[in-house]
């Protein structure tokens, strides 16, 4: 998906009342892990890399689909 609505990985600011806040921000709670390198390979100035950002918005759209985009479960 080009946006993260309806993903599982999405948490959504609210307001005092518990409602999404008109802002439509929000944050992606997915753990990225490095995948190991082989042996002949290393990464410069830290043992793994550290990815940045995770902000996200419910009123833009993405430049392309996100690979980790899942449907959250329906909430009862």
């Amino acid at each position: 998906m080009k946006n993260c609505n309806e993903c599982k990985y999405a948490v959504w600011k609210r307001t005092a009342a518990g409602k999404l806040h008109p802002s439509g921000e929000g944050h992606c709670t997915y753990k990225w892990e490095p995948r190991p390198l082989p042996v002949a390979f290393y990464f410069i100035g830290k043992k793994h890399p550290e990815p940045c950002g995770g902000q996200i918005n419910r009123k833009r759209a993405h430049a392309e689909h996100c690979p980790y985009w899942a449907k959250a479960d329906a909430k009862n």
